[in-house]
């Protein structure tokens, strides 16, 4: 490591930093893009409430749609929101960018003298804060990189045989239709409504489309009927709509949009996957190749056949997933077989409605109880320790005594808050994943070479040593945007950093300490700021390729305009 010592004066303006990394900007402006967004910040300008500071628009586009807010920030430091409908202007500048961006963050800003500055940026991702000085720029360098995914550490299936069988299912599913006419009072044979079945070729087609072979037990009941009956149709697994087989493939292969935490974008430091219950059958993941929706709710949850499950699992297992397990997967049952036999038996028990006029059918017992993570939550020690068989998630404030927490082998986060100082120690031992302390001064040493610990972000007015975290083998996220570290050129020594999130003051106090940075996927800029000082940032990581593509516009608003 390479360390430099400056004179300390972290509070150069932008012109001298920009003399001092030789950065040149506006290299790439296009003049349609400049006078659209001249006009844009003329509207800004004139839409501003009287005696503002700073009227600022952040936005992101994609082909998709747009998401914009325009914000006013007065004299007093309040926040106003500007009435300013950007859409269309915003949807042309993504038109106008001739980068062929997937996606194009936008940041303006035009104050009352009528300078303006933008930034538009595909690696540029904002993210505003619910109140002033929280809003925080990720500058995402290498998108092929995600973050990472706690289920591919755990060790496969011990047994890899697959679980259900073709024939009982077949059977299976020809008593659950039977049962269900004789609820809805229809003739035993009144199957019309059943969408043909495939042929053994058109499956086989399929699978390869797909790139995977489906469970002999879910290929098999294709074989009957190719889903059942498409958005209309009769909801037969579990209260879901069965897709056909074409329409299972184009799922699969289309954008996850239901899947929140797989990409840099929508990542949340210390957002931590649970482990479903029973334990250890699926993988603690937010989305794997290996996981096949077949069935959808309206509500946007899937169920899914889970081809790579963990040590205690086995493939061809049912899951849930989906816009409501954001926190982790859950497991319904070993296999489709048994799902159809869960379903059959609980409409055999009686434990079900039925809306006969609108030919609904509610399955109270169609499968294992759903062990939501949310239930895995606690908030204070006390709580925690009385079941640390189950408890995954601690979030406590106040002073807190963390002993008894020793023998919690399933806890995986912990947000301590309010407190003047709260000692580590006890969670040496237990596999932390991430780690938010906000407290008045904090003790990292305890920490030192822990081997699970993946995410830490502090907040403590007191001066903090970082030392402790370099021989953390999986640490790959830190937010120190609240913190005052006092070695902060121990960040060099971290290479497996991925994620880093500093105050733009404290950019510049590691860039003065040390040439030599960890490799970042993510480097993150906190607090407010303004477009041409996040220009200047970022290009002390672009290394002029397409891909770390930073345009920078600045301007004067004409008095007559």
């Amino acid at each position: 490591m390479s360390v430099r010592r400056g004179n300390g004066d972290h509070g150069r303006n932008a012109t001298a930093l920009r003399e001092r990394l030789g950065i040149r900007m506006a290299s790439n402006q296009n003049v349609e893009t400049a006078g659209l967004l001249q006009r844009m910040a003329l509207s800004m300008s004139k839409g501003a409430p009287q005696g503002y500071r700073r009227a600022c628009l952040s936005a992101h586009v994609d082909r998709y749609g747009v998401s914009a807010a325009v914000t006013n920030v007065l004299a007093s430091g309040r926040a106003r929101p500007g009435p300013q409908d950007f859409r269309k202007q915003l949807s042309k500048l993504y038109d106008l960018d001739k980068t062929g961006a997937d996606e194009l963050g936008v940041e303006l800003a035009v104050d009352p003298t009528g300078r303006f500055e933008a930034v538009i940026s595909r690696a540029l991702i904002s993210q505003p804060g619910t109140v002033p000085g929280t809003d925080r720029c990720l500058y995402v360098l290498r998108p092929d990189v995600l973050p990472p995914d706690a289920g591919a550490d755990q060790p496969g299936p011990s047994n890899a045989t697959w679980s259900g069988d073709p024939e009982e299912a077949v059977r299976l599913l020809g008593r659950y239709l039977k049962k269900r006419a004789e609820i809805f009072e229809l003739p035993e044979g009144d199957l019309e409504w059943m969408p043909a079945p495939l042929e053994a070729a058109e499956i086989d087609a399929l699978e390869q489309a797909l790139g995977f072979g489906l469970p002999g037990d879910l290929r098999a009941l294709y074989a009957v009927a190719d889903g059942d009956g498409g958005d209309d149709g009769a909801r037969l697994m579990d209260r879901h709509l069965w897709f056909d087989l074409e329409r299972l493939v184009a799922r699969y292969h289309s954008d996850p949009w239901w899947v929140a935490g797989s990409s840099w974008r929508n990542h949340h430091l210390h957002a931590v996957r649970h482990d479903a219950i029973p334990y250890g059958i699926v993988r603690r993941s937010t989305r794997r190749p290996g996981w096949i929706p077949f069935a959808e709710t309206t509500g946007g949850d899937f169920l899914a056949v889970d081809l790579d499950p963990a040590e205690g699992g086995r493939p061809g297992q049912v899951i849930r997933v989906g816009r409501n397990y954001d926190d982790g997967p859950v497991y319904v049952a070993d296999s489709m077989t048994t799902l159809l036999r869960l379903q059959l038996e609980a409409l055999e028990r009686g434990e079900y409605e039925c809306d006969v006029e609108n030919g609904e059918l509610w399955i109270k017992t169609a499968s294992l109880p759903d062990r939501r993570p949310s239930a895995l939550r606690h908030s204070s020690v006390q709580e925690a320790a009385a079941s640390l068989d189950d408890v995954q998630e601690l979030v406590a404030t106040g002073e807190t005594d963390l002993e008894p927490l020793r023998a919690a082998r399933r806890l995986l986060r912990v947000r301590l808050s309010d407190a003047a100082s709260v000692g580590l120690a006890a969670l040496c031992g237990v596999p932390l994943e991430s780690l938010e302390l906000d407290l008045g001064s904090v003790d990292l040493a305890p920490l030192a070479e822990h081997p699970t610990l993946r995410t830490v972000t502090v907040k403590t007015a007191a001066p903090l040593s970082l030392a402790p975290l370099r021989s953390c083998p999986q640490l790959y996220g830190l937010d120190l945007s609240h913190a005052s570290v006092r070695d902060i050129e121990v960040l060099a020594e971290m290479k497996g950093l991925l994620y880093l999130s500093l105050r733009y003051e404290q950019w510049l106090e590691l860039w003065e300490c040390t040439d030599s940075l960890p490799s970042l996927v993510v480097p993150v800029l906190a607090g407010t700021t303004t477009p041409g000082k996040l220009a200047e940032w970022a290009a002390r990581f672009g290394d002029g390729s397409e891909s770390h593509d930073v345009q920078y516009y600045s301007g004067q608003l004409m008095a007559s305009e």
